[in-house]
């Protein structure tokens, strides 16, 4: 399909959707400041998901890091755990985690010049700054997803680059520290020749996993019991119950179960299998159609499926929607001729998932978590509609 040239300015319509939407993200970042306190983030301190797990860590590669019940459980997969590690081996782990953020934030903000000026979309930039939401909820928490994140663009602009085998080990690599990425290998379900890649990724997860088994030691049998027991108490705790608070930042399908239960004060504990299985099914059907429509649209939708089908996904999760409404954004810049109505829908949709939607409790109590998640719902199935194009600008080469 005809590109417009780099440097013509995007359609009329594309600038004024993302006018449109940074102007309501600059209307909600400035409602909390109507009230003496903030709802954007979560009641505690700032940082707090870095720290959660300090005092554990001072007895990790022993039997007390599982056993004890002096300090908080730890509730992630074995990969997670040489992460949280490493930031606690410095002197202080805020300012390392910070640090590492910065570069983060300094390198997406690079590749989302660079890939604008290649489309023709430079003077979007600004406004996209306001879209910011998910990003900063994530360094308010401190939350280890950044480091998914990183690794889970890399292995993007590794499948967008052709480079599928390094794509799959580093989507393999993700899988082993919160299980979720594991999505993303049906990237490589569309043709009998990226079946190798499949087969890399599933390996490097189960490696991973198991090489960070071992390493936590005191013994593999006593590590593995010990990080699926964390998970299951995660479970317990996020799954099978439902507070106030988190409803307001839980965006997985699940959460409109939960809410309904958290309304009638009861337990979502006796629909977690009937989800799994009907998401599980739901997300089958889709893949089925999704997995003939262009490397576009499998990714809007796999990325999405990741941050929205596990029972439980705070916002924070939300960043890796970033590369998705990236690659989308700077498709449709390039066009000459009327896109898909799909493709400007979910574009939409993806902006939509931008904004601090939370801001929105100054005026009335609402469920902002189950409405993203039915914004995610709607994701999915436009992403399935239609096949959308493509450009240059996106392959990252």
């Amino acid at each position: 399909m005809p590109t417009r040239a780099n440097s013509s300015a995007p359609p009329t319509w594309l600038t004024t959707l993302v006018a449109t939407f940074a102007a309501i993200a600059a209307l909600l970042w400035l409602l909390p400041l109507l009230t003496s306190h903030t709802i954007l983030f979560p009641a505690g301190p700032n940082f707090e998901d870095i720290l959660v797990y300090k005092g554990r860590f001072t007895v990790y590669h022993s039997l007390k890091f599982f056993t004890s019940r002096a300090f908080s459980g730890f509730a992630y997969p074995a990969g997670a755990a040489p992460i949280y590690e490493a930031f606690y081996k410095t002197s202080d782990p805020i300012q390392t985690y910070l640090f590492l953020a910065s570069i983060a934030t300094i390198l997406a903000l690079a590749a989302t010049l660079f890939l604008l000026h290649r489309s023709g979309a430079i003077k979007l930039f600004p406004i996209l700054l306001l879209l910011s939401f998910p990003l900063v909820f994530l360094i308010q928490r401190a939350n280890i997803e950044i480091a998914l994140w990183i690794i889970i663009v890399l292995g993007l602009i590794a499948f967008r680059r052709n480079a599928l085998i390094l794509a799959a080990i580093l989507f393999g690599i993700a899988a082993s520290i919160k299980l979720y990425p594991i999505f993303l290998l049906g990237l490589f379900l569309k043709r009998k020749q990226d079946l190798l890649a499949f087969a890399a990724g599933l390996i490097t997860a189960i490696l991973s996993m198991a090489a960070a088994i071992s390493y936590a030691g005191p013994t593999f049998a006593i590590a593995a019991k010990g990080f699926f027991t964390g998970v299951d108490r995660f479970q317990d705790h996020y799954v099978d119950k439902v507070s106030q608070v988190e409803v307001l930042f839980d965006h997985s399908l699940f959460s409109p179960i939960k809410y309904w239960c958290f309304l009638n004060h009861t337990s979502p504990a006796p629909f977690t299998q009937t989800y799994y299985l009907l998401a599980g099914a739901f997300a089958l059907l889709l893949f089925l159609r999704i997995r003939t429509l262009p490397p576009l649209n499998r990714i809007v939708f796999l990325v999405a499926a990741m941050v929205c089908l596990p029972p439980v996904s705070f916002n924070y999760t939300l960043v890796h929607l970033y590369a998705p409404l990236l690659l989308l954004l700077c498709a449709l810049a390039t066009q000459r001729q009327r896109p898909p109505a799909s493709a400007a829908l979910a574009l939409a949709l993806l902006l939509l998932l931008t904004l601090p939607l939370v801001s929105l409790n100054v005026l009335h109590a609402l469920p902002t978590g189950p409405l993203q998640s039915i914004i995610l719902l709607a994701l999915l199935i436009t992403a399935a509609l239609s096949p959308w194009p493509d450009s240059p600008a996106q392959a990252l080469r």
